[in-house]
This record gives C-alpha cells, sequence and structure tokens, in this order.
C-alpha cells in the first residue's frame, strides 16, 4: 500500500489518499500518523481517498474483522468526520464497508461515502451545522 497524507489548513481537513493492498500493519500505521496530524493540527475532518485500493487484508473477512476491530485501540476522537472516496471495485468495496462497519461499532466517528471532494467539503459544513 502506498499513502499519501496533506493537510489542507484552509477546510481543516486531513487527507488520507492510498492505493494498492491494504495490511493490517500498514493499516496500524495510517492510524497512528492520523492521531499525530489530529494533535498537530486540531483537525477532525478526513478525506479518505482509496479509489485505488485494491484489497484490505487480501479480502480475507477473519482479517478484515480483526483489522477493524483493532480501530479502537488508536483512540481516534469520535467527533471527527471522515468523507470516502471508495474503490470502483465492488468486492473492494463490500471489504471497506464491512471493515468501516466494524470500526463504527468501536467507536469511530460518522463516516460518509462521497464522490468528489466537494461534496465531502459540502457535508463537513453540515455536520459543523448540526447542533
Amino acid at each position: 500500500m502506498a499513502t499519501e497524507f496533506s493537510v489542507l489548513d484552509d477546510k481543516r481537513t486531513i487527507v488520507i489518499r492510498s492505493e494498492g493492498d491494504v495490511d493490517a500493519t500498514e493499516l496500524a500505521g495510517l492510524r497512528r500518523r492520523s492521531v499525530e496530524l489530529i494533535e498537530e493540527t486540531g483537525f477532525t475532518d478526513f478525506i479518505v481517498d482509496i479509489r485505488k485500493v485494491t484489497s484490505i487484508e487480501s479480502g480475507k473477512t477473519f482479517a478484515i474483522v480483526e483489522a477493524g476491530e483493532a480501530y479502537s485501540d488508536f483512540r481516534i476522537t469520535v467527533w471527527s468526520n471522515t468523507a470516502m472516496l471508495l474503490p470502483d471495485d465492488e468486492a473492494v468495496r463490500e471489504q471497506v464497508d464491512l471493515m468501516c462497519t466494524i470500526e463504527i461499532n468501536r467507536g469511530r466517528g460518522v463516516i460518509n461515502y462521497v464522490d468528489t471532494f466537494d461534496e465531502a467539503f459540502s457535508w463537513f459544513e453540515e455536520m459543523a451545522q448540526r447542533t
């Protein structure tokens, strides 16, 4: 997996772009870096662009479940908002959906599947106006 992090200061957003096959070790590193960036910036809105991800844990259901369950180990704030641009491949989308469902059950903040960065920014604005 190749992952790139960037910070959009003007949008108060952390962007994560990943591609290739994702395994638990790489996912742990991604989560650690996310926590560091939250601490450094104070930003809790994320755009996760995984359109080029080709598998999560090689599609092995048990391994995906374990990766999702490990989310709570990183103590990422429940107040985070994550907009995700999903892979086109339906099997990979199902892997992502399974992992995200487990992460939400382990205390992850809100996730919204989006098609564009502009859609993500609009959603972040909506979330900021909620009371």
